[in-house]
């Protein structure tokens, strides 16, 4: 149950402010004012608010130490302008009897949290008063209310009208696994969203766009995030997607800025432990095939996943150091085994003298392995009433354990990991505030095998007169690493007024950021194929018939990126209009690249109930390093074929003929890929609600994309590829949205309801979920068109292949029983049926205008939904323990999430069903 403080239990506290000597009623609290607020201690802006208000507060001045209150700028009831200052202090507002009165909130149970909606005039700088921009807001305090899954920060993204998931990232075959889903904003590209800790990057250059259930001798499998961030240890996350501010760049897609927790100034800490089970969860498959993991092979080797258990457990800890300054420090681990069938049978392998050895492989059981750590420490400390400095250190690590089912001496470790170290410092002058960021960030992914080489056995039985093949070892050790060194600063002016009727509030900024990767294999790899046969002794006689040999070496590329920033709220009336520019340049492709940006609202009857809010902005995406990197990964890729059993290849590379096969010759004038935006929308204030239609269309440039080098049928030519700027894309998104602005009270409980209607349509030359390294190897593809449902279109009318359902509903309902301390969340999804331009077995067809094409289906698929629930409850005699409940898919829904192509059949894969996740955690 909250605390609910009264007089009497407040008049011991010596500390007890009275911010108002005058009494006031109801009428007087509900009376809007007008503010004009920097950022600045909390307990200034209160002491301000409850002046202006003419109210009367209570509260203890000691909770305000060491907080910061974001600006504040409009028309509001002090009640209002209270709540939005207290948003992520941990503090709550309640009204007593015509008295408000400040306390603690309980983050885990019997508080209700307000979404964050919009509000008229000028823009600021907290997301949930950027009526233009509406990025989506969650607070720690919404975070620990809500079905989290596996914790990662996409997962707070399901319920977000503009955000798409990939098709099959998240399935029944594959619910072991707890890396982050891609996403797609507004049908960008996944790998093209901006993702900020405190202001800093930790995007992975390198190759992101592969979903990781794939290796390669030549790449290792990554994600679009660097570092795999727990979103039950953040403070807070906002997701822009439209009307973008100037002050973020790197993306075609969108940004989402990640807010670490600060000392609020007092002691505590929080501990949670939560798990779920395979058991617990009904793994919908195809009909046709089980979920069997004995199919899993070296190119997917975890595609299906039958069993698992997962664990996550982890917490933090607010520690004062002195008066004014403190220290967090957060850690969690989240963990899943998964057994899979080793299906056994012969091996082969090579003995002391680097002779064939045929050996039995062992059937039975084996486990693969997930682990990703975090841990975090932030020194926050106020140097005076208008200087604050934190410092902080990240570590994030994601470690798996991987292996085929039926090769023998198959596994390999994979990790990822992620080291930042971050300094933020801010001064409030007479004319606004100054924010300096530096950071350094490391990120390191490296795969380790088993076995050093890989070795394949073709042999013919002379007993049966059939071709046996067997082999063992996996794909080679391989590291790359990422390191950038940043600077920031930022200058965010006080309100100025002109004299001309005019105010304005200039943001001026400057970026500096430095990026280097490096590709690195520490010594030769070799794959080593022997062609033979088998005796009636099971005697192996054969020869060495071909060698691919991958060659130690090091690689490396490295840019520097410089980006100016400056917009200006300008404020007339009814009107506000917010113009800026961002000019960001790289000597990777060596361009600037200049964006211009618009947005503004205008307040139709001046109350801030009816606002019209439009925009036109461009996005430029980031540069990949893989793009550099990409010849030195096959670079060193050297064959030797024999020419028969009287000639093979040798063991000894000294004496092989080798014959390079690189398939890559340089990038052709690279641009940076970029998107124009233009967007309208209408927010009206209905009672206690606030709703919002908007409309948001994107045309995508200068995408970048994989293709042959040269119209040839030598062998040697014809799978040479390069890097070009022909991909285009367009994307239309309409959306209608509501939420209460204040909780309904009924059934003895509080309520917050949000939700979403959206249409959205993707239309790409380049499909999504392959990424600009996707890669097709007949060399006279057009590909400006492409076969789809019987006739040849454009390329770029081609509906999008992933993160692709048309409607989408959410609704999301927190309810709160106060005097029973249950909070209880509710999560309906319905997707639309839609349309899927599908391409099985890289098909082809043939016009006789347009030449050779890629072949697309059309596959339909069928309307879903979806209910998830959490219900947790925190008793006042558990003594800070709290215990939850989450069912996700509560109606266990059978649907179908995609199709798929294997062992020549089509085949259907489902989202998961009912699912349970168990939590017990303790707050001290």
């Amino acid at each position: 149950m909250s605390i609910r403080f009264t007089h009497q239990r407040l008049k011991p506290l010596a500390l007890l402010v009275a911010a108002s000597t005058a009494i006031v009623c109801q009428s007087a609290i509900a009376q809007e004012v007008t503010f004009t607020l920097p950022e600045q201690p909390l307990a200034t802006s209160v002491a301000q608010i409850s002046q202006q208000g003419q109210i009367q507060l209570l509260y203890n001045k000691n909770q305000l130490n060491g907080l910061r209150a974001p600006a504040l700028s409009g028309n509001y009831t002090a009640q209002t302008a209270l709540q939005r200052v207290l948003i992520g202090s941990g503090l709550e507002l309640i009204n007593e009897n015509g008295v408000l009165v400040i306390r603690p909130q309980n983050l885990n149970q019997g508080t209700l949290v307000l979404p964050e909606t919009q509000v008229s005039g000028v823009v600021q700088n907290h997301p949930a008063t950027d009526v233009m921009s509406a990025p989506q807001y969650v607070t720690s305090e919404e975070i620990s209310q809500r079905n989290t899954g596996d914790g990662n920060i996409t997962d707070l993204m399901k319920t977000n009208p503009a955000v798409q998931f990939a098709n099959n990232d998240s399935n029944s075959m594959n619910q072991g696994e707890i890396k982050p889903s891609r996403i797609s904003i507004h049908g960008s590209s996944s790998y093209q969203n901006a993702y900020r800790l405190d202001g800093v990057s930790f995007n992975n250059d390198f190759d992101p766009a592969d979903n990781g259930l794939g290796e390669t001798a030549t790449r290792l499998s990554s994600s679009d995030q660097g570092i795999y961030i727990d979103s039950r240890l953040i403070d807070s996350m906002a997701v822009y997607d439209n009307n973008i501010p100037v002050e973020f760049g790197g993306f075609t897609g969108g940004t989402v800025e990640v807010n670490s927790r600060r000392w609020q100034g007092e002691n505590s800490a929080h501990a949670y432990y939560r798990l779920t089970r395979s058991g617990w969860n009904n793994l919908f498959h195809d009909p046709s095939l089980g979920i069997n993991t004995s199919k899993n092979d070296t190119a997917n080797p975890a595609r299906f996943q039958n069993r698992y258990d997962k664990d996550d457990f982890g917490g933090w800890f607010e520690l004062g150091v002195s008066e004014k300054s403190g220290i967090v420090f957060s850690a969690s681990r989240r963990s899943s085994t998964i057994p899979m069938t080793v299906t056994g049978g012969d091996s082969v392998i090579f003995d002391e003298n680097n002779q064939v050895q045929m050996v039995d492989f062992a059937s039975g059981e084996k486990k693969q392995h997930r682990t990703s750590d975090n841990y975090f420490l932030k020194y926050s400390l106020d140097l005076t009433d208008k200087s604050t400095l934190d410092l902080s250190a990240n570590y994030a690590s994601y470690d798996s354990r991987l292996f085929s089912a039926s090769v023998m001496n198959s596994g390999y470790g994979s990790t990822h990991d992620g080291l930042g170290f971050t300094a933020v410092f801010k001064h409030q002058f007479d004319i606004g505030q100054l924010e300096l960021t530096a950071n350094t960030q490391d990120l390191k992914d490296e795969r380790t095998d088993d076995q050093k080489y890989s070795l394949t056995v073709r042999a013919i039985d002379y007993q049966t007169w059939q071709t046996a093949e067997s082999s063992s070892g996996g794909l080679g050790d391989l590291t790359s690493k990422q390191k950038s060194h940043g600077l920031k600063s930022v200058m965010r002016f006080n309100t100025i007024e002109d004299g001309l009727g005019l105010t304005h509030k200039p943001t001026l900024g400057a970026e500096l950021n430095f990026t280097k990767g490096t590709y690195k294999r520490d010594k030769d790899y070799f794959r080593y194929t022997y062609t033979g046969s088998v005796d009636n002794n099971a005697t192996y006689s054969g020869y060495l018939s071909n060698v691919t040999r991958f060659q130690a070496g090091e690689h490396s590329a490295d840019y520097t990126n410089y980006a100016f920033f400056l917009d200006d709220n300008i404020q007339f009336g009814k009107l506000t209009l917010r113009p800026g520019v961002r000019v960001d340049r790289d000597d990777f492709v060596n361009r600037t690249n200049i964006a211009p940006r618009l947005s503004g609202n205008y307040d139709v009857f001046g109350d801030g109930k009816t606002q019209i809010i439009a925009g036109a902005n461009r996005y430029y995406g980031r540069s990949m390093l893989t793009y550099a990197l990409y010849g030195a990964q096959n670079d060193g890729m050297q064959i030797c074929n024999s020419y028969g059993e009287f000639d093979p290849c040798s063991l000894d590379p000294n004496k092989n003929d080798w014959d390079n096969k690189k398939d890559y010759e340089g990038i052709d004038s690279l641009k940076t890929p970029y998107n124009d935006e233009l967007t309208i929308a209408l927010q009206q204030e209905v009672q206690s609600t606030t709703w919002r239609l908007q409309y948001v269309h994107r045309e995508g440039y200068d995408e970048v994309r994989t293709r042959t080098k040269y119209d040839t049928r030598d062998a040697d030519k014809r799978s040479i590829r390069s890097f070009d700027n022909g991909g285009r894309s367009s994307h239309d998104t309409v959306t209608l949205s509501v939420n209460n602005s204040q909780p309904w009270e009924w059934a003895e409980a509080s309520h917050v309801m949000t939700a979403s209607l959206t249409w959205q349509q993707s239309e790409s030359n380049t499909p999504k979920d392959s990424g600009y390294n996707a890669f097709d190897p007949a060399n006279k593809v057009n590909l400006n068109k492409v076969w789809y449902d019987g006739k040849v279109i454009d390329a770029s009318k081609l509906p999008s292949t992933s993160f692709n359902s048309p409607f989408k509903f959410n609704l999301e309902l927190t309810s709160v029983w106060d005097d029973y301390d249950l909070t209880w969340y509710n999560r309906l999804q319905w997707w639309g049926a839609r349309n899927q331009a599908v391409r099985y077995d890289n098909a082809y067809a043939f016009d006789p205008e347009y030449g050779q094409v890629r072949k697309y289906t059309k596959q339909h698929f069928a309307s879903k939904y979806t209910w998830d629930t959490r219900l947790g409850w925190k008793p006042d005699f558990a003594y800070g323990f709290g215990f939850s409940v989450e069912v996700n898919n509560i109606l266990n829904n059978k649907n179908i999430a995609d199709r798929f192509v294997f062992e020549d059949r089509v085949l259907k894969s489902y989202d998961p069903g009912r699912q349970f996740w168990l939590q017990v955690n303790y707050d001290l």
